[in-house]
């Protein structure tokens, strides 16, 4: 009987550690250095299809995370065990209708031999925040050709931020 508790044990044994590293490689160390990020060439290839010109990006607050925008079920689910998320606000220009937007997005990684990495996109269309966002932002934007108006130092088309003075421009 005393070699059937001892397998036991160290069976239960190999579980636990297995347990406790998978737990803290998957919720601390694999979002500190693997967590899915979105690249700027993502950014503004889709602000591009959407007409709108970049103004900032940023990961969510605690408040934007509880508004639950990408409709994810409570709880525990065994996908929650094999996916990270990050989620950005990206606050746009639309030079058409001359008004700030917020686009939502989701970029979600799965911990497979492919490493599938998927994003998803979601424009805010609650009115309030938009007035909100309207306020925050309004300014007056002046078109910038071919030299800084700070400075008055010659910059290129697609350059967002003078490298001369450091002047943020809208691209």
């Amino acid at each position: 009987m005393e070699p059937f508790f001892r397998i036991t044990s160290i069976i239960l044994l190999v579980l636990f550690i297995a347990t406790i590293w998978y737990l803290s490689v998957r919720y601390i160390f694999f979002p500190i250095f693997f967590k899915p990020k979105i690249k700027s060439s993502e950014i503004f290839k889709f602000l591009e299809e959407k007409e709108c010109s970049f103004t900032e990006y940023k990961t969510l607050n605690n408040t934007e995370k509880q508004r639950n925008l990408f409709n994810r079920i409570k709880g525990f689910s065994v996908d929650e065990l094999f996916t990270i998320r990050t989620e950005y606000k990206i606050v746009s220009f639309c030079i058409a209708e001359n008004k700030f937007k917020i686009y939502w997005i989701e970029v979600q990684s799965r911990f497979t031999f492919f490493n599938k990495r998927t994003m998803q996109f979601i424009e805010e269309k609650d009115v309030e925040i938009l007035n909100q966002l309207q306020k925050e932002y309004a300014q007056e934007i002046i078109s910038v050709k071919d030299k800084c108006p700070a400075c008055n130092d010659g910059i290129l088309k697609n350059e967002t931020e003078c490298k001369n003075c450091g002047l943020n421009l809208i691209a």
